[in-house]
């Protein structure tokens, strides 16, 4: 019994370490989606410095590090694919009128749908506040308010932050 006992103890060893390991090689979660923002349309009063969607190397989540050291990052972003879901959203931006530095760190990882197939992650700075929405690929009912995001008013559109 003793030897049936020990021979049990460590197959459910082996499988738990083999479970833990797969789990470990699997990755970050990938979907297909798209992160985007248009700060000369939804925010033309202020100036996006740096952002970072995440931990994606996919061009646009991010700006390369020689256009941060001109000093001259795009105000319009948009990259769509099957791409790592960020779990974090990192932007710095200047308000063009006082000069005015923020930034501000999100943390996402509990903030999206377990599906966000063909979801946008997409961000809108007023002021000194950021705001970070979802926009699905669900039609919105009509009359249905869109959150101020005048290009996807026809879509459902979730605020993922602030709160």
């Amino acid at each position: 019994m003793k030897l049936l006992h020990s021979i049990l103890f460590r197959i459910a060893i082996v499988t738990i370490t083999c479970v833990l390991f797969g789990c470990s090689i699997a990755g970050p979660r990938t979907a297909l989606h798209s992160f985007e923002f248009h700060a000369n349309w939804d925010s033309p009063d202020i100036e996006v410095l740096d952002y970072r969607y995440g931990t994606s190397t996919q061009q646009g989540t991010f700006p390369p590090d020689w256009v941060l050291q001109t000093g001259h990052v795009a105000q319009s972003v948009g990259t769509t694919g099957d791409m790592i879901v960020g779990d974090f959203l990192y932007v710095k931006w200047k308000i063009k009128e006082t000069g005015e530095i923020f930034k501000d760190t999100v943390d996402l990882r509990n903030r999206f749908p377990r599906n966000l197939y063909e979801c946008k992650v997409y961000f809108v700075i007023r002021g000194p506040q950021l705001f970070v929405y979802l926009v699905t690929p669900d039609h919105s009912p009509p009359g249905t308010p869109s959150n101020g995001l005048r290009i996807y008013g026809s879509r459902i559109v979730k605020t993922l932050y602030p709160n």
